[in-house]
């Protein structure tokens, strides 16, 4: 049981951490990173994170998209950065730690307490 919920808070953590920075400070006016009808993590001055953007569109002052089922028009002066979800990283980060846990959980279970050699 430990175990499982200590998984379970590490996949959640790392869930969340497993980021593509489309948009920063550097290259804050390359908007053509954004790919129409996907999703993104924007983070802005005035409404903080914004999970589960969907892009739809840039004009030269704003990017247009749908958040909560309603549009959302977003001043290009507000944001700070742009991050996209990315499934490679996470399944990177994510499949080893799988790994060593149903190895050290099959041994835990497989170990009986007898010690002696089979071979005597």
């Amino acid at each position: 049981m430990k175990t499982t919920t200590i998984f379970c808070v590490l996949f959640l953590l790392l869930l969340n951490s497993c980021v593509a920075t489309k948009i920063n400070k550097s290259n804050k006016q390359n908007y053509s990173e954004l790919k129409e009808n996907k999703m993104y993590i924007i983070k802005t001055k005035k409404l903080g994170n914004i999970r589960r953007f969907k892009f739809m569109n840039e004009t030269n002052d704003s990017i247009t998209g749908l958040y909560k089922n309603k549009e959302l028009q977003i001043s290009k002066n507000d944001i700070i950065k742009i991050n996209k979800f990315s499934m490679e990283k996470t399944v990177a980060v994510v499949i080893p730690p799988i790994i060593v846990i149903v190895a050290l959980s099959n041994i835990n279970t497989n170990t009986s307490g007898d010690f002696s050699i089979p071979w005597r």
